[in-house]
Order: structure tokens, then C-alpha cells, then sequence
């Protein structure tokens, strides 16, 4: 049975599984759907509602969700890769070990979201708004972060390789293990206001003396 907006909204609740490849779902009300292992590569979701939607191990491949809302969703491992989420609200929801590689989420706001073993790779996060995010362990290696907030973010063990910081702002973001050897843009301003460890690894031309397993001085 070919699925529409009309009928994936009056079913809502049980959407698991379901094939809603290039469906127009625009201004869809799925808020607290199950969509667990849906297939929607290709759909358009741009303003709908998916407030508290459960989206865990679906296929969002190359799908619009412009302005849409996923606030409180869960979509583990869920695969937003080559998807448009520009000025989409992703607070405080569950992307742990989603993939995002190359999609583009300008001007988003994901505030408190869990992004623990995400995958970002080239993916477009200028302004947006990852303020105490979890992101540790992300693969961010080719990301845009130009003008992006990560205040108070656990950037614990990520991977910034290539990505471009540019105007990130980065206080009291804990990078405490962090791949930023070859991250573009990072200033000694940037690194001072955040928290690091010997573990961090920083570009050759932010050199670091310490002084103690938790002080360092700049060369």
C-alpha cells in the first residue's frame, strides 16, 4: 500500500518498518510517531512535527527537513547522511552513533542533544547551536563549524581532523583527548577558553608547555 501524508499521519504510531521512500510529508504531524527502521530516503519533512518521535535505525538518506522538529526525538543510529536539516530543531533529542556525513545542518539549533559516536564527516554546521551537546567520540573530520556555538560541550575523544573552526565558540567545552591536529582556523584564544589534557593533540602552530598534569603555558 503506497503511503501518503494523510495516511502516515492516521497511522502514526506504527510506522516501524515502513517504506515511505520520496514521500511528500511537508508539515507532516508525526510528533511521538514510531518510525523505528523506516525507510524515508528522498521525503520531504520540511516543517513537520516529529516532536518525540522515535526515529531509531532509520534511513533519512538524502531527505529535506527544513525548519522540521525533532525536539526530545530518539533516532539512534539513524542515517541523516546527505540530508538537508537547515534551522531544524534537534534539542535535547538522541542521535547517539547516528551518521550525518554530509549533510547540512546550517542554522540549526541541537542545544542538550546526545551526539556520543555521531558521524559528521563534511557535514555543514555553521551557526548552529550545539550548546552542551554530548558529542564525544564524534567523527567531525571535514565539518564546517564556522560561527557555530559549542559551549559547555563534551568534545571529549573527537575527531576535528581538516574541519574548519573558524569564530567556533568553544567555552568550557571539555576537549580533553581531541584530534585537532590538522583543524583549520583554531586560535590560541579558542583553546584557552576551552578545557584540554595532554591527551589533546593541537595543531604544530599552537605549541603548549606544561606545567602540571592540568596547567600549561603557551610557547
Amino acid at each position: 500500500m503506497s503511503m501518503n501524508k494523510q495516511k502516515a499521519e492516521a497511522s502514526k504510531k506504527n510506522l516501524q518498518n515502513s517504506d515511505l521512500k520520496n514521500t511528500d510529508l511537508q508539515e507532516a504531524d508525526l510528533s511521538d510517531g514510531v518510525l523505528i527502521n523506516a525507510y524515508l530516503e528522498n521525503s520531504n519533512l520540511s516543517e513537520a512535527d516529529l516532536c518525540g518521535a522515535d526515529l531509531s535505525g532509520a534511513s533519512l538518506i538524502n531527505a529535506r527537513l527544513h525548519r522540521t522538529i525533532l525536539y526530545r526525538c530518539r533516532a539512534k543510529e539513524a542515517d541523516f547522511s546527505n540530508a538537508t536539516l537547515t534551522q531544524a530543531n534537534l534539542v535535547e533529542s538522541n542521535f547517539s552513533s547516528a551518521n550525518f556525513n554530509n549533510s547540512n545542518l546550517k542554522e540549526s539549533n541541537i542545544e542538550g542533544a546526545n551526539l556520543t559516536n555521531t558521524h559528521f564527516m563534511n557535514a555543514n554546521l555553521s551557526e548552529v547551536n550545539l550548546t552542551g551537546v554530548f558529542l564525544a567520540n564524534a567523527n567531525l573530520s571535514g565539518a564546517n563549524l564556522t560561527n557555530s556555538e559549542l559551549i559547555a560541550a563534551d568534545l571529549a575523544g573527537c575527531d576535528f581532523s581538516e574541519s574548519n573552526l573558524e569564530n567556533t565558540y568553544l567555552n568550557h567545552a571539555d576537549l580533553s583527548g581531541a584530534n585537532l591536529n590538522s583543524a583549520k582556523n583554531l586560535t590560541r584564544d579558542q583553546v584557552e577558553t576551552a578545557f584540554i589534557n595532554k591527551e589533546t593533540i593541537l595543531p604544530d602552530s599552537i605549541s603548549l608547555i606544561w606545567v602540571s598534569n592540568t596547567e600549561y603555558e603557551f610557547e
